[in-house]
């Protein structure tokens, strides 16, 4: 069942990037111009409307700053909304072919992040022939943390898909939850400009240790790794197992909802 299974997960991933991305020139396209429209305009709003200015980014500058760390959001999102109907769009082949249920949201999850790696490599070139200082040796440590993120996609894919198969409002209810997730994480914004009360919150945010993770290696060469930076790691993998079970202990039942 295992080598059918990656057999399986391999052409769900092929196709999706076929489908999404390669056969749609303005899905090809749009995968690149969104984020790179929205940071124009978040960098407009904040540095020229609000001439705001972000301590943390230091000399980088608030472009590259906001950069680094939306790109990973645009990817972890957009995987986490696309797979949330990856279950019920497929009812058919459920029904067609025997394979484990949980390579639908999960081949979704890696399609997503492939393409958006491609973009992500892409963005840090530009900045640097723009003068940014990308730290290139800090995608050793990047490219694992980018895995460790995809993984947390997937345990939050897993959870929605599922969610979506007996409770359709998930797909309402999804978007502005990430919405409000985006703007609690410190994307726009350094975590040292919050007040110490959210400050104490925001450890609990897992996407803020992944964004300042991110950032460390790529703009400020920052390699270094605390006892504490072993939590949000170990949360992920958790989430992701018991993810997991909860998607595996209700897929008897998807066809009966679908």
């Amino acid at each position: 069942m295992k080598p059918l299974g990656n057999n399986v997960f391999r052409q769900l991933v092929s196709r999706a990037i076929r489908t999404d991305y390669l056969e749609n020139l303005t899905g090809f396209a749009w995968l690149l111009l969104q984020p790179l429209l929205l940071l124009a305009v978040y960098a407009f709003v904040f540095t020229t409307v609000f001439k705001a200015r972000i301590p943390d980014a230091g000399e980088i500058g608030f472009v590259p700053f906001l950069a680094v760390a939306f790109w990973p959001w645009t990817a972890f999102s957009e995987a986490v909304l696309r797979s949330s109907a990856s279950v019920t769009s497929n009812a058919a082949l459920l029904g067609k072919v025997a394979f484990p249920s949980e390579l639908l949201p999960l081949s979704t999850v890696a399609a997503t992040f492939l393409m958006h790696l491609a973009g992500y490599l892409a963005v840090l070139l530009v900045l640097q022939l723009l003068g940014t200082p990308i730290h290139w040796l800090g995608l050793l440590p990047a490219l694992p943390l980018l895995a460790l993120l995809c993984l947390f996609a997937g345990g939050l894919a897993l959870l929605v898909s599922a969610l979506q198969v007996f409770i359709r409002d998930v797909a309402q209810i999804l978007p502005p939850l990430m919405t409000f997730w985006f703007f609690t994480t410190p994307i726009l914004y350094g975590a040292s400009l919050l007040p110490p009360q959210l400050a104490v919150v925001m450890q609990f945010n897992p996407m803020a240790w992944y964004v300042d993770r991110l950032r460390a290696f790529l703009l400020f060469g920052d390699f270094s790794l605390a006892p504490t930076d072993l939590v949000v790691p170990a949360a992920t993998v958790l989430l992701f197992w018991l993810a997991l079970r909860f998607f595996r202990r209700f897929s008897p039942h998807f066809e009966d909802f679908l």
